[in-house]
């Protein structure tokens, strides 16, 4: 007997839709065809909607350990199968970072325990920890080691010694936060005393460019891949779309560089690292992307209470919500033309699978995990924070038109939530790590 049977979807890929019945046992996709044959202990229909993978997020900040008022992998994982994505990676700037093989492995305990999602588990790239990093990420359960060549939140700044050394010494694939600590501190003395017109002026694109590109010249000289996060600028993306295809780089966009700019009347609810930038680097995000010159989506989901953003703007800390929100936003896009559904599953599910060798995740064949979500045309409503199960309660995209959230999410074959609310408090995800080649 099946487990789950969903009948008459359509079922789409980066590249094409069919119509055809899915059939789950033990978590896995074993049919996908006519009608499946058999009893089941679950049949759906899904007449006249869409069947994609489950989305995957790779750049989440959970706070947990840490920081649980703000967010735990209970709430946070809660938020992200709510919209829809099925997979989260998180970063390792916790308390304690995760720059200890016994920090990482107590973090993945709190996540087998309490998230809805599936996991994987960044480990930070630190002086000092380079046989560490080798181990977790190379050889081990890592699903990549994360430099921050910026100071950002959390003390994981690394200096270019130590990056040219993890560059030397590992090979798992590199998530880098890519502004230029010398170019932030020169800003930072200019600005000593002042309040900056936005965030923007204090973290200009001169850091993200002097970064990437010394990112392009430590990859032609050893060569590895190299995930660059959340791409913000137009100039950025000139230097990276020279050696696309040439040089194993890849990049990631968030959602907040290409809905919001530096001139949303959001103040420190819109201080995100890096800033928010002028609608002409948006404008140029969004042409990428049609361009297909971007290759994932990453929420930067980085929650801090609505207390801590009324701070002064020094005092206010960087990062804001989003996890449950790529979904919403994009199926909007899809709404208004602005790119295919197709394109949406490619980035969001595909493309981060391949990237990050999660060989399961990210596509709707048989064999693959069942990690699905289903949803009709959608009706676009505005934006309201009822709708959010992030701990705390805010986003910056309140009152905006965007899609509802999935009708139906599975994680491993179990129904997890319907229409944006759990339906299944006892379901966990599973870790997930590369697979790698004996």
């Amino acid at each position: 007997m099946y487990d789950l049977v969903i009948e008459d979807g359509t079922i789409l890929s980066g590249t094409s839709r069919r119509v055809a019945d899915i059939a789950v046992e033990g978590g896995r996709i074993v049919y996908i065809g006519p009608r499946a044959g058999g009893p089941a202990k679950r049949k759906v229909s899904a007449i006249g909607r869409f069947v994609v993978p489950g989305f995957i997020d790779t750049h989440v900040h959970f706070r947990d350990p840490g920081h649980p008022h703000k967010e735990d992998w209970g709430s946070g994982s809660a938020a992200a199968v709510s919209g829809g994505v099925t997979t989260v990676c998180d970063m390792p700037n916790t308390n304690p970072p995760t720059i200890t093989v016994e920090a990482w492995h107590e973090k993945a305990a709190l996540a087998e325990a309490k998230s809805r999602a599936n996991f994987g588990i960044w480990f930070g790239g630190a002086a000092g920890k380079i046989d560490d990093a080798r181990r977790m990420a190379d050889e081990g359960p890592a699903c990549g080691i994360k430099v921050f060549m910026g100071a950002s939140t959390g003390p994981l700044l690394v200096d270019d010694t130590t990056l040219v050394e993890l560059f030397e010494r590992t090979s798992a694939l590199m998530g880098v936060h890519a502004e230029d600590e010398g170019v932030l501190q020169r800003y930072r003395e200019h600005w000593a005393g002042k309040v900056p017109p936005t965030h923007h002026d204090a973290r200009p694109a001169e850091a993200a460019v002097v970064a990437v590109s010394r990112l392009v010249e430590l990859t032609r000289a050893h060569p590895r891949r190299v995930h660059v996060c959340h791409v913000s600028t137009a100039a950025e993306l000139a230097v990276l779309d020279a050696v696309r295809g040439i040089l194993p780089m890849t990049t990631e966009v968030s959602p907040h560089h290409l809905w919001l700019d530096n001139q949303s009347p959001l103040g420190n609810l819109g201080k995100v690292n890096p800033p928010l930038r002028p609608d002409a680097d948006r404008r140029a995000l969004w042409f990428a992307l049609g361009r297909g010159l971007l290759d994932t989506v990453g929420s930067d989901h980085a929650p801090h209470t609505l207390e801590e953003k009324a701070l002064p703007y020094e005092s206010a800390p960087s990062g804001i919500p989003g996890v449950e929100m790529i979904f919403p936003l994009f199926l909007a896009a899809v709404k208004h033309g602005k790119l295919p559904l197709e394109r949406v599953v490619a980035m969001c599910s595909e493309s981060p699978a391949r990237i990050f060798g999660f060989a399961k995740k990210g596509k709707v064949v048989v064999g693959a995990d069942a990690d699905l979500l289903i949803f009709g045309e959608p009706e676009l409503h505005k934006h309201v924070a009822e709708e959010l199960l992030t701990r705390v309660g805010w986003s910056p995209y309140l009152g905006q038109k965007v899609a509802p959230k999935p009708d139906m999410v599975f994680v491993n074959g179990k129904l997890v939530a319907e229409r944006g609310r759990i339906v299944d408090d006892a379901a966990r995800g599973a870790l997930v790590s590369p697979e790698r080649a004996a």
